[in-house]
Order: structure tokens, then C-alpha cells, then sequence
């Protein structure tokens, strides 16, 4: 099953986008008033179980060379997690970049011939996406790719780039993160001090670079797009860790510089991409062997008991409301879908926190699509959380301190009651792809926090 993220979410959110338009650009305030909690106590409220359970795996695309409803010429991750962890509850996950580099056309190839000073790949960081022990020591080793990645080609998040591990381009060990990551990093570029933004700067091996790119005919450095057809491209891959960081390689901060000298006195230095028309993909491995997680997956502890939900290419969680004739001759005010999180003994949530936000597909019809409520959200990123929620809430209940995630279903609710369906709904994090975060959630039969869907109506 493949997730339509251009195919189905941004087929809503363009249309819905013209309708909006169409009313002055105002949301309606259906069901848009999540985080305004006085409705929990109308009248007509009621609360329903729902049966739950580990979603079926999901390819996600990674990259897209398509042409989009809302404009954009293709689909690739915003940012790029390259890390290696343990997690206590979800097991091993490991991440890696592969992606192609880009030169502008040019006939000035005298980096090729002159002395090289030295040879840095930069990937500019985001520091909202940093995950798990990340400030421990890491280790980050860059290879040629031996396969070339097409242009025309749709990528998915189970494809696996393959690299050449005996040629090793360049790499960094015991790499430790600033104290504060947030802080500009002071370089030396022509004796005049600069300052950049957080990069993770890694220093490549002249000795095996440079004869690769020597070895190529100078028409690849002239011709637009023919360098990226004859380097297949690099693999950046952590050997060593204990977290995540992310990165951004379309950022303009991104790039592979050569650092030469035209002549003794005057050093020069050219760039290399990694913007938008380079293809880039994520690679991922999620290992949960004796884990709570695999236990949920596998169906030793029941959905009903506990769910677990995961980025990258861990599971999310699929659950089922069949229709009720009792809703029948009902208005749906509201529909909320309530769930607790499970702090377990064992877990370590100061460092594999929550995710931020989720989001909810409909999978009725054997794709994913975003149902309206999200849709309307993304719309309007700004209001996602009041339109849709789906962030992490802490609350005291009877004395104990949970979190819980509320997500506003009421459009997609609607349309199910008047169709007289059941609701076939998979909940997963918000850029999946972005992020290893992952939750464990008490499922519908649990007797203190259970998972629930909250109406409110008007007969």
C-alpha cells in the first residue's frame, strides 16, 4: 500500500484550497475548535470503542519527479536524519543520505589542475529533529554510490542505495555536538574569519576524491547535468552513535567545496549541490528484535492493551470504527479521537520523546489518503493544531500525569455517517520520514486510559 502524499493528500488540499479561497479565505469553525475543551462538557456526549491494531507496512514515496496540482516539480524530504541508535522500547534504527551532487556548467576547471588545500562536505543541520543521544560521539563516513539514481524514477522509503564501502571519500570520527547546537560556527575562508549556521562539516580525502573527478572527459564540467550522470553520487552514513542529527541538503549552506589556489597567493574554490533537481533519498533500517514494539506488532500483547507507533519505517496504527445506527437521526458536533500515551518501566522519554504532531489517513479505498480534517490543517500550517491537533497534551488525571494526543475527525465523521460506512482509519506521525519519534499508546480495552472516540450531537 503506498502513501499518496501527492497523489491523494495534495489532491484535497488544492481543492479544498480553491474553496477556501472562494470564502475569503476564512475556516469555517466546524469542528475546528479542538483545543477549546468546554464542549466536552454539552449535553449529547457520548464515547465509543473501536478496535485497534499494528498498521500493514507502508512504502512512502521519498522522491517524486512529477508535476503537482500545487506547483512543485517534485517531492523529496525536507530534512535527511543520518544518525544510529538503541531504543529500549523500539530496538536498533540506523539512517543514512545518499543523493547526487551538481556543478554549474562551467569552463573554469582549474580546481582540477591546481594545488587543492582541502576538500569539506557541508550539510547544514535542523535542530528541531534532532533525536535520542545525539551528543554522544559519532562517527560519519562518506562513499562513492555505485548505482545511479534516475531522474524520472519514483523512490519509495524501503529503497536501499548501494555503495562502494572499500573507497571511502571522506569522513569524521568522534564527532561530538556542541553544548548549544543552535550556535554559529566561526571558519576561515581566504584569512578572513566568517561565521556560518550549524553544519555538520566533514572533511573529504583529496587523495581518492580528486582522481575520480580528474578522471571524468572536461565536457562533464561544461554540459548542464552531465557531471551528476557520470559521478553516480556520495552515501553519507553514520558507523557510530547513540542518536540522530538531521540535516538539510537543500539548504544553500549544503554543498561539497574544493578549496584551491589559482596562484600561490589567491585561493579559489568550487562548489558542489545537493539543491532540488539532485535526487536525494533516505535510507533506513528498523531492527525491533525483543522489543515492546515487536511484541505490539507481532500481536503477543494485544492492540486493545497497547499500540505503538513509529517514524521512519516503523509501524503506525490501524483502527477500525464500524457505523452505529444509533448515530442515526444525530448532528455530530464533534469527533475526537483520544488517545493516552504509555509510560512503561524501562523507557527513557528524556531522550526518544514524543512526536510533535500526527496525522490520519483514510485507507478504505487501499491507498492512503489524508482525510479532510488533516487536509484542511495542512492547509494552513499555522492552524494545524487548532484545526486538527494531534500534539502531545500533558494533563492530570486522578492524580496521574499522562499525555495525551487529541485529534479532531468531525468533517471525515460526517461523511462516514452520511454514507452509512465504517471508518478505516490509519494514524501515523506527521513527516514520517523525517523523524525516528514513536509513542506507545493504551489501546481502547484499557481499564484507566483507554483510547476512545468522543461525540458530541444535536438530535
Amino acid at each position: 500500500m503506498t502513501r499518496k502524499l501527492l497523489n491523494g493528500l495534495v489532491w484535497f488540499c488544492s481543492g479544498l484550497l480553491i474553496s477556501l479561497t472562494i470564502s475569503c479565505n476564512d475556516f469555517d469553525s466546524f469542528g475546528s475548535d479542538l483545543l477549546d475543551d468546554d464542549w466536552i462538557n454539552a449535553k449529547g456526549i457520548d464515547t465509543f470503542k473501536f478496535t485497534a491494531g499494528p498498521a500493514d507496512y507502508d512504502s512512502v514515496i521519498t522522491f517524486q519527479n512529477k508535476a503537482t496540482t500545487l506547483g512543485s516539480i517534485n517531492f523529496v524530504n525536507s530534512s535527511f536524519p543520518i544518525g544510529k541508535m538503541y531504543d529500549p522500547m523500539f530496538g536498533k534504527v540506523e539512517a543514512g543520505l545518499g543523493t547526487q551532487l551538481r556543478i554549474v556548467a562551467t569552463d573554469n576547471i582549474n580546481f582540477l589542475t591546481k594545488k587543492v588545500d582541502s576538500v569539506i562536505l557541508s550539510l547544514r543541520f535542523d535542530t528541531s529533529l534532532f533525536y535520542g543521544k545525539y551528543k554522544e560521539s559519532m562517527d560519519f563516513s562518506i562513499y562513492p554510490l555505485t548505482t545511479a539514481y534516475n531522474q524520472s524514477n519514483t523512490y519509495f522509503s524501503n529503497n536501499t542505495f548501494a555503495y562502494d564501502a572499500s573507497k571511502k571519500l571522506g569522513g569524521i570520527t568522534t564527532y561530538l555536538l556542541g553544548i548549544n547546537e543552535t550556535d554559529s560556527l566561526p571558519i576561515t575562508e581566504n584569512d578572513k574569519k566568517i561565521k556560518v549556521f550549524p553544519q555538520l562539516r566533514i572533511p573529504m580525502d583529496t587523495s581518492v576524491l580528486m582522481p575520480i573527478l580528474r578522471s571524468f572527459p572536461d565536457s562533464v564540467y561544461s554540459t548542464l547535468d552531465s557531471f551528476s550522470i557520470a559521478f553516480n553520487g556520495i552515501a553519507v552514513i553514520c558507523e557510530k552513535g547513540g542518536g540522530m542529527l538531521s540535516v538539510l541538503p537543500e539548504h544553500s549552506d549544503s554543498r561539497l567545496t574544493i578549496y584551491y589556489h589559482e596562484v600561490d597567493t589567491i585561493q579559489s574554490k568550487q562548489e558542489f549541490n545537493m539543491g532540488r533537481l539532485a535526487v536525494k533519498t533516505p535510507s533506513y533500517l528498523v531492527d525491533n528484535q525483543n522489543t515492546k514494539a515487536k511484541e505490539c506488532i507481532d500481536g503477543v500483547i494485544s492492540g486493545d492493551s497497547l499500540l505503538c507507533l513509529q517514524g521512519f519505517e516503523g509501524r503506525d496504527i490501524h483502527i477500525t470504527i464500524p457505523y452505529d445506527d444509533n448515530w442515526n437521526g444525530k448532528f455530530i458536533n464533534f469527533a475526537v479521537l483520544q488517545f493516552y500515551v504509555a509510560e512503561l518501566p524501562g523507557d527513557d522519554p528524556a531522550n526518544y520523546t514524543l512526536p510533535d504532531l500526527l496525522e490520519i489517513f483514510d485507507v478504505s479505498s487501499g491507498s492512503r489518503v489524508a482525510i479532510d480534517d488533516v487536509a484542511f490543517g495542512l492547509n494552513a500550517p499555522s492552524n494545524y493544531k487548532r484545526i486538527f491537533g494531534g500534539y502531545p497534551i500533558k494533563t492530570d488525571i486522578s492524580g496521574s500525569s499522562v499525555y495525551t494526543y487529541k485529534m479532531n475527525i468531525t468533517r471525515h465523521f460526517q461523511k462516514s455517517l452520511k454514507a452509512k460506512k465504517p471508518m478505516d482509519l490509519v494514524i501515523s506521525p506527521l513527516f514520517k520520514l523525517e523523524s525516528p519519534a514513536r509513542a506507545l499508546f493504551f489501546g481502547p480495552g484499557n481499564s484507566k486510559f483507554p483510547a476512545k472516540l468522543i461525540l458530541t450531537y444535536s438530535e
